[in-house]
């Protein structure tokens, strides 16, 4: 597949902006990261030294540093060519591809042992295809580990009004302020755990996380003092093929 037939990402128009976003979550005096998710997300992928591991939605290689200094052969895809140059520019020996992962990416089929994704799923307009293509990746054996918007929290935090409208579209506050006009589409708990069940895969976590303190947080409809877990980490395993079994 060619950029020119992948449809545009709505943070490819914002790559400058996106890159400065990045820069400051990777400022050394943040443990670990502003929102508190790396340490968890890494822990439930366990060890992955040696390990063939994908960056889902990888964007300008956040992440996949992350991963790569841990020692995993990391490939990164991201659907934007901006944000894939931007990857490449700061760790060109990083494999970094421009791929629509909401299409099959029949190539890569079982090839992952591990597929870590942080905070892309709720971008995705075409999230069954999106996680199909993730559980078709990913090996029998392997962990699939996701970082997402918590989507009780859309309430909460006022991206919706309904939490069942699912498929509402609504912009994401603090990414608007730094410039990066980038978009929120509401599933629901259920819809996005009956698509990862649906493809096979075994959930082992689920993980809700409390905001760090330092992190955006605009008006919620929470009293004062009140808290709500802004985010959510989802673990899951893809079943091993039992020795002796038929592969298809």
């Amino acid at each position: 597949m060619t950029a020119d037939s992948i449809e545009s990402s709505d943070y490819d128009a914002y790559a400058e902006a996106y890159a400065l976003a990045t820069t400051r979550r990777e400022r050394p005096e943040v443990p670990g990261d502003p929102y508190g998710i790396l340490p968890d997300l890494l822990e439930l992928l366990g060890d992955v030294a040696g390990r063939a591991v994908l960056d889902a939605g990888c964007g300008d290689g956040y992440l996949s540093r992350v991963l790569a200094r841990r020692g995993a052969q990391v490939t990164g895809m991201d659907l934007s060519p901006r944000l894939i140059a931007n990857a490449l520019a700061r760790d060109p020996d990083i494999d970094y591809r421009v791929a629509d992962l909401s299409q099959p990416q029949p190539a890569d089929a079982a090839r992952f042992d591990a597929v870590a994704s942080y905070l892309v799923l709720n971008d995705v307009r075409d999230y069954l295809g999106f996680i199909a293509t993730l559980a078709a990746v990913l090996r029998p054996g392997g962990r699939l580990v996701l970082a997402i918007n918590n989507p009780y929290g859309a309430v909460i935090r006022r991206h919706v009004a309904d939490y069942f409208d699912s498929g509402a579209k609504s912009p994401y506050r603090g990414l608007w302020e730094v410039g990066i006009k980038s978009y929120y589409y509401h599933r629901t708990l259920q819809e996005y755990l009956d698509a990862f069940l649906g493809c096979g895969l075994r959930l082992d976590r689920l993980i809700d996380l409390q905001a760090h303190s330092s992190a955006h947080e605009p008006a919620t409809l929470l009293a004062a003092g009140g808290r709500f877990p802004r985010h959510m980490i989802l673990a899951f395993t893809k079943p091993a093929i039992p020795a002796g079994a038929s592969h298809g």
